[in-house]
Order: structure tokens, then sequence, then C-alpha cells
């Protein structure tokens, strides 16, 4: 059995702030931090951290920037397989997160290679897949439909 994360990898840029920001606001920040990010991303080390190294296969597939290329040498870190990742001019998307002392976050999103996903692209890696493998999907990508379709007719879990 393998397991797809097909989904958003993101860039984050976060900033610790006393408070969120308001609109005319210019504030200081406390701290910064740039990450490997993403829903998708996460869930993809989340699953590969659970599952054990070679005990099961995770693979994510998506599209970044040349920018982030050290994301996905921090997924393949945990054992995930990018060789299914497709690649733009655009850049890899983008998070800008406010963080509060309580906890609380604000976000910017910009989604660049996540949301150019082609259906041609997608079929090519749905054929590394069949029946009784699981697809892990969320809503920061584009051809949703299309990925969901392909992936039940082939017989996986989504």
């Amino acid at each position: 059995m393998k397991i797809l994360v097909y989904s958003s990898l993101n860039i984050d840029s976060t900033f610790s702030v006393d408070h969120i920001v308001l609109p005319g606001e210019t504030e200081p920040s406390t701290g910064f931090r740039k990450a490997a990010g993403g829903k998708g991303a996460n869930q993809a080390v989340a699953i590969a951290k659970a599952a054990g190294k070679g005990r099961i296969k995770v693979f994510f597939a998506g599209k970044v920037g040349s920018d982030g290329e050290f994301a996905l040498k921090k997924l393949n870190e945990y054992g995930v397989d990018t060789s299914f990742v497709h690649h733009t001019e655009s850049g890899t998307g983008q998070a800008i997160i406010q963080l509060d002392r309580e906890g609380q976050n604000s976000i910017l999103l910009y989604g660049g290679g996540n949301q150019e996903n082609t259906e041609d692209e997608i079929d090519a890696v749905l054929q590394n897949f069949e029946e009784g493998d699981i697809l892990v999907l969320n809503g920061e990508i584009n051809c949703l439909s299309h990925l969901m379709d392909r992936a039940l007719k082939l017989g996986m879990r989504v």
C-alpha cells in the first residue's frame, strides 16, 4: 500500500507579534522564522512519522518553484518521496503568518504553484498508484474534482 498526499506546499514566513496588526498599524515583530509549510506538506510529514520509515511508502505531489527546493529536501529528510512534484516558474505558495503571544494567528496566503496543477500532470502521477492505495487531499490546490474522480476510478481510497 502507498499513500499519496497530493496537496499544498508553502514557504511559511512567521512573524512573532505582541498582537495581530490591525489595518493602518505598523508594528515591529519580536521574532521571525522561515520554514517549509502548507497543510499538505505538514500532512505528509505527519503520515510518514506515524508510518515509520520503510513500512508504508508516503509520496507528496504538487507544484513548487525553485524557491521551494529547501522545503522538498525537508520532506525527504522525513522519509517523504517527492519524485512526483512538478515545478513552476511562478514560485512556491507563500504564507505570511502573524503569531501573537497567546498563540492566535492571522495568515495571508499566496497560492503560487498550488493553484497551477494541470489535469495532465495529475493523470501522469496517478498512473503510479492502484486500487487500495490512499489519496490524501485538502482544499488548498486546484483541480480537486478531477483528482478525486481519477483516484476513485483507480480504486484508491480518498
